[in-house]
């Protein structure tokens, strides 16, 4: 059969725009207490180990050996980045693909439970090449 349907693809109205390019690139996913499924969509923050957590998520677990007592704890995670894939965050670190640059629809994005993206978060994100606006339904 020449017309034959394969599959099917349903759009989830992330991306917003062509423009600038959505360009994807490897980053460490930190381990957490419980396997946690993250989706696509997700803002990753940088912690203070240099490994990416949910943006807005307790990040006061993360201090590491030999730092002084609260120096993580108070430095917040920086958003960095949105998850390109679903995946489930695990009790140990894990390589997954996220978005370095692209323009998204900001009302798709995903944060910690209880947390609001907050305009500094946007900056950051604008400041490494990723832009945000309302997805607009007709």
């Amino acid at each position: 059969m020449l017309n034959e349907k394969i599959g099917t693809m349903e759009y989830d109205n992330l991306i917003h725009d062509t423009f600038p390019e959505a360009t994807t690139f490897a980053v460490t996913l930190a381990a957490v207490s419980a396997e946690t499924p993250l989706s696509r969509g997700t803002v990753l923050a940088r912690n203070a180990a240099g490994k990416m957590v949910v943006l807005g998520s307790d990040v006061s677990d993360d201090i590491e050996e030999g730092e002084p007592d609260g120096e993580a704890a108070t430095t917040p995670a920086i958003a960095n980045c949105i998850l390109a894939i679903d995946c489930t965050a695990g009790t140990a670190d894990a390589v997954v693909e996220a978005y370095r640059t692209g323009h998204f629809n900001r009302n798709k994005l995903v944060v910690a439970e209880g947390y609001s993206l907050t305009a500094d978060d946007e900056e950051a994100l604008r400041g490494v090449g990723i832009l945000l606006s309302d997805a607009i339904s007709y």
